[in-house]
């Protein structure tokens, strides 16, 4: 049978070859060729893309963590009652030392108030004066959240807090002197 269709074919070719198939299905039988012998190239644009994306969401996620931090510590700093706890938060050795002055001048100021009654002038100058270093220190104080150098920041108010003891300690004594020599002075007049 096979040689029956090999005869047919060699008997007819002219009549094969004369039909021409249409242009357009050349064309498709040709693309359908070339686009599965096309070797598949490898870009890099998108593993760039992606990874592009993922740093960006990364820098985004570790600003809005560091803003949520800054926040919840400036939130800790506004709720803590004295400076003391903040100090604490920042060092715990000169937070004792902070704490210590706080006790020391409160006693030389509630000895300083007795004075109020027998000479309310020098009491009125003495506490003048004391007002003047405490609002500075109010001053420091405030400045101690933001302020990128706590460590000097945090001297300075120690410092304040040194001078506010001193600054009560010579008001006692001259209040001490004052009271002697009255007293040396009524013993004289008896």
């Amino acid at each position: 049978m096979s040689d029956k269709l090999k005869q047919f074919i060699n008997d007819n070719r002219e009549a094969f070859d004369a039909d021409a198939p249409q242009s357009k299905l050349w064309d498709a039988l040709q693309q359908k060729l070339e686009a599965k012998n096309k070797v598949k190239s490898f870009s890099f644009r998108k593993p760039l893309l992606w990874a592009a994306s993922f740093a960006g969401l990364m820098i985004l996620s570790v600003s809005i963590y560091s803003i949520l931090q800054k926040k919840e510590r400036g939130d800790v700093q506004e709720s803590a009652g004295t400076e003391t706890e903040i100090v604490e938060l920042l060092d715990p050795i000169q937070a004792r030392q902070i704490s210590q002055f706080h006790e020391v001048i409160e006693l030389k100021q509630t000895e300083l108030k007795l004075l109020e009654k027998e000479q309310p002038e020098l009491y009125k100058e003495f506490i003048t004066d004391i007002n003047s270093l405490d609002s500075s220190y109010t001053a420091l104080k405030a400045k101690l959240p933001d302020n990128p150098n706590r460590e000097m920041l945090l001297e300075a108010m120690i410092n304040n807090l040194q001078l506010q003891s001193d600054l009560l300690t010579r008001q006692l004594r001259i209040i001490k002197e004052i009271k002697q020599k009255k007293y040396s002075h009524e013993k004289q007049i008896s």
